[in-house]
């Protein structure tokens, strides 16, 4: 018996190659390829598709887990997915919007991204708070996916999971982002979730224990960066601690009044006003986005919230000293508000300054800000134009760190370089700027999560985004004349000064005048 078996079983093997041997050409070419040198072959692959990717696909996304490894060591982890590099040499997205009837402002930019960019974006920071709510929008970060009417704490937390998205939130003294990146059609359940805290909150008690935990540890952490630091006592000192000038963090101080009645007023009141969102889908069309927007904020209503206070004092200083042996220091006037015709010229005049690295890899740096510095140093230094847009104004200057022996030399020979740009703008050197502008405006609007953060930010600031092409259409038209009246109203602002670190040799700012 087990004889026969054996023979049977030996049959059906060679049935099976048989079979395989009578299979049409067709099929066998494109199971083995090619069988000659000098035989034509057509691959089965799209290669004109393909060459629109600078790598493998393979290493286009990447699945990620954001949790430690040790704590998730023998543990199911769901995949987050997250795009490394744009599509080279897709078409560029349109960016299209549209309001709806209630005021909410819906973006879309079609790519032919498997995966879409979602954000919702709120007109509301810690601008916003009161000295009796301080620190509410940094707990509500961190309760964002809490119990709602609609859900449980476990379930606001498994779903985007599930969906292979991770949602972030991230608090601005005049703005608060709500984003995330899923797969296409996954990306009704990953809004819902995403506005849930917005149409119908809870804030129990008993989870906002965590919350607050959480938000003075993140508190702690960034503030341990001198960069942070010195933007908080900058803004602290330009806007009198009111308005934007009250701190992104919460404070120790402020978390036993943090409580659920507070936060369900404050969402009430600030949270609920359709004319200060705006949703943003990067991979979906505007349809699709302006219908899912609809579907789950048509109950929010039109209002007409004020913003935070934005007078500019300036001619003001704060020095924080440190046992570290180099100093950074900020100087800063007041700037210009996103979306704004000045937001680019600053940005213009930044890059005549000087901004960021080399533009070549291992290359040096060449700015007029390093050219003026580098003869009074013997040590590794640092010194860069910014120029920061909030939603309604901005911060503009200088950014230095340098040895603490020779940070004053570096800071009086920065100081010289912006009294004199006026004067030292050429029409060549105003066209170098413009490039390298433009050329950061358009690494920015390649990817989609910058894509998606530009178009946010314009959306709050400006009430509509705009594309690529049209803001390098608008720099373009900045004139010499625009761009020297701006470097005159600069040297002519009350500035704010703040130093960390080694500050034995740091000028006072009437010594810089």
């Amino acid at each position: 018996e087990g004889f026969r078996m054996l023979l049977a079983r030996r049959g059906q093997q060679v049935a099976c190659l048989s079979s395989l041997s009578s299979l049409p050409n067709a099929i066998l070419t494109r199971i083995a390829g090619k069988f000659k040198v000098d035989e034509e072959y057509t691959p089965q692959v799209n290669l004109n598709l393909e060459k629109k990717y600078g790598v493998p696909l393979s290493k286009v996304f990447t699945r990620t887990s954001h949790i430690e490894q040790e704590v998730a060591k023998n543990a199911l982890l769901v995949p987050c997915y997250k795009e490394n590099i744009p599509y080279n040499g897709a078409p560029v997205a349109v960016v299209e919007g549209s309001r709806l009837s209630n005021g909410v402002t819906a973006v879309a930019m079609n790519t032919t991204s498997p995966i879409v960019h979602l954000g919702v974006y709120l007109g509301v920071g810690t601008g916003h708070e009161t000295r009796a709510t301080a620190g509410a929008l940094q707990v509500m970060k961190n309760a964002w996916l809490g119990s709602t009417t609609r859900r449980t704490i476990i379930g606001g937390h498994r779903e985007p999971l599930q969906c292979g998205a991770n949602v972030n939130v991230d608090v601005g003294r005049d703005i608060v982002a709500i984003t995330a990146s899923c797969p296409r059609d996954k990306a009704s359940l990953l809004l819902d979730h995403m506005t849930q805290t917005l149409i119908c909150p809870e804030f129990f008690n008993h989870e906002l224990h965590r919350a607050k935990k959480d938000a003075l540890h993140q508190a702690s952490v960034a503030l341990s960066d001198p960069t942070t630091l010195l933007l908080e006592e900058a803004n602290r000192l330009a806007y009198r601690g009111t308005g934007l000038g009250r701190s992104v963090y919460l404070k120790e101080g402020n978390q036993g009044a943090i409580d659920r009645d507070m936060l369900l007023d404050f969402a009430a009141e600030n949270l609920r006003d359709a004319n200060n969102i705006a949703v943003v889908g990067v991979g979906l069309d505007s349809d699709h986005v302006a219908g899912l927007a609809d579907e789950y904020l048509w109950s929010l209503e039109g209002g007409s919230s004020s913003g935070p206070s934005t007078t500019w004092t300036g001619l003001r200083e704060s020095q924080i000293e440190t046992t570290d042996s180099g100093a950074q220091v900020m100087c800063l006037v007041e700037g210009a508000a996103a979306g704004s015709q000045d937001a680019l010229v600053l940005g213009v005049l930044k890059h005549l300054a000087g901004a960021g690295g080399p533009a070549v890899k291992y290359g040096s740096s060449q700015s007029a800000l390093i050219s003026a510095a580098a003869p009074y140093t013997q040590r590794p230094f640092s010194a860069q134009c910014v120029n920061i847009n909030n939603v309604n104004t901005g911060m503009f200057g200088l950014n230095i760190t340098a040895d603490g022996e020779e940070v004053g030399d570096v800071l009086r020979a920065s100081v010289g370089v912006m009294s004199g740009l006026k004067d030292s703008v050429t029409d060549a050197t105003l066209d170098v700027a413009k490039n390298k502008l433009k050329l950061e405006i358009i690494s920015q609007y390649e990817t989609g999560l910058g894509a998606r953060a530009a178009a946010g930010l314009e959306s709050i600031a400006a009430g509509s985004p705009s594309s690529a092409a049209q803001i390098c259409g608008a720099i373009d038209a900045i004139t010499i004349d625009e761009v020297r009246e701006a470097a005159a109203r600069v040297n002519s602002s009350g500035a704010v000064l703040v130093s960390h670190g080694n500050l034995e040799n740091m000028p006072l700012q009437r010594e810089l005048v």
